[in-house]
């Protein structure tokens, strides 16, 4: 999910910049409950390390962001932002982690991880359909729909706040 999120943040401040965006725009974000963000992001990357409790420390984390992402509403994307990490959060809350297509993994050259997070895809699998099966080869990874959003609604934030007159 970070990754997405950062990702599509990192590439919409280089095409607004590209296009005629304005650092000095970003003077005027006001981003509400930065401190919960913070706090969010902080879960998200630690999770893997914390063995039984990686689970509830990852869906903190998405909850944050999403909290954070509705507070803050009137920015551009940030309902994007909610919306992708509501959607990994269902995933992950109904099938006691986040799913990964093996296939996907397979094509990617990636082992399944091993970090209390993920499950594998299976006939079981509750909303197979958000789960990590979207391979993206050309950074060789597997991505949910959940994160494909987040990563639409970074984008947007960045570009639409470099690019605001």
């Amino acid at each position: 999910m970070m990754p997405m999120l950062v990702s599509g943040l990192v590439v919409g401040l280089v095409l607004g910049l590209a296009t005629g965006g304005r650092w000095r725009n970003l003077q005027r974000f006001d981003l509400k409950l930065w401190p919960a963000l913070v706090a969010g992001v902080v879960a998200r990357n630690v999770a893997p390390f914390l063995g039984g409790l990686a689970l509830i420390t990852s869906v903190a984390g998405l909850l944050l962001v999403a909290l954070v992402a509705v507070v803050n509403r009137v920015l551009p994307g940030a309902w994007l932002i909610a919306f992708g990490s509501v959607l990994n959060g269902i995933v992950i809350f109904a099938n006691a982690g986040m799913p990964v297509d093996p296939g996907a993994l397979a094509a990617s050259g990636k082992l399944a991880p091993n970090d209390g997070l993920h499950v594998l895809l299976g006939p079981d699998t509750r909303l197979p359909f958000l789960a990590d099966i979207l391979l993206a080869p050309v950074v060789n990874n597997v991505y949910s729909v959940g994160d494909v959003v987040l990563a639409i609604g970074g984008f947007w934030m960045a570009f639409r706040l470099l690019k605001h007159r």
